[in-house]
């Protein structure tokens, strides 16, 4: 079959997780000879040999809303300038600050009472799982990677329903204040986290495929530590736990999707 170049639009594709989620499920063809992503515009560029619709349906499950552009015979001597993603240190790197905070926000939220904080420990956790995966991918079969996605998916489901069920808990036993002060302090410690692993992405794109500062601080996980500072203010004014039981609901549930989206990684 003729090699050709498809140009695809991932709108949804909003972070650097779903960046390496699309580059190992695209990675399941074995003519698939290169791959182009541009995160900022939300695109894809891959040189291929298999159906532009299998490549389109291979991206379906991950439900980034992935529309075939369009799709043209690869002209002689024509070539990609390949985008291999992170490279490893940035990686190493990220993984680091994600699974480190993970540890340090699901102590402290014991420590601060804060259902807010646990989960977003775990949605720590959940972006280390992905760049775990993106390390474990360089050089293994399809199958292992597969296995490995599906043991990290339902890890993480699980404890994502625990969090569910320590929610239910505590809204049928509201008799409980998170401490205000740490639940600030930690969220803020967890936004310039996320910050620096945002930085450390962003600079080890070439220019060309640069992302702006604006969308590192757009980003959901900037988002979500703002969410909880706010929580933390709210929990203040209201002297009600309510607060940080809504954000906690949001973010689990959040982390679930992801778990789904990891798991359909090994189908």
């Amino acid at each position: 079959m003729q090699k050709q170049v498809t140009w695809l639009a991932i709108p949804k594709m909003d972070c650097a997780s779903e960046e390496q989620m699309v580059r190992m499920a695209l990675g399941s063809f074995e003519t698939v000879e290169s791959i182009r992503i541009d995160l900022d515009k939300r695109e894809a560029e891959l040189i291929h040999q298999e159906s532009d619709q299998d490549i389109l349906q291979a991206l379906m499950p991950h439900k980034l809303g992935t529309q075939l552009l369009f799709t043209k015979a690869l002209e002689e001597g024509q070539v990609l300038q390949e985008e291999s993603g992170l490279d490893r240190k940035i990686l190493w790197q990220v993984l680091a600050i994600n699974a480190g905070f993970f540890l340090i926000e699901e102590v402290a939220s014991l420590l601060f009472q804060s259902l807010g904080i646990a989960a977003d420990g775990l949605d720590m956790l959940a972006d280390s799982l992905v760049y775990a995966m993106a390390l474990f991918a360089v050089g293994s079969s399809l199958a292992r990677q597969k296995m490995v996605s599906r043991l990290a998916g339902y890890f993480q489901l699980v404890l994502a329903l625990l969090g569910l069920i320590n929610v239910y808990l505590r809204v049928t036993q509201p008799h409980y204040l998170p401490i205000v002060t740490g639940m600030f302090l930690v969220s803020l410690m967890a936004l310039l986290a996320n910050s620096l692993a945002y930085y450390l992405i962003a600079k080890s794109k070439n220019q060309g495929l640069h992302m702006k500062a604006s969308k590192i601080f757009t980003s959901n996980d900037i988002l979500i530590n703002l969410g909880l500072m706010l929580t933390s203010l709210l929990v203040a004014i209201l002297q009600s736990p309510i607060p940080d039981l809504i954000i906690g609901f949001a973010i689990f549930v959040l982390v679930i999707r992801g778990a789904f989206k990891i798991i359909s990684l090994s189908r």
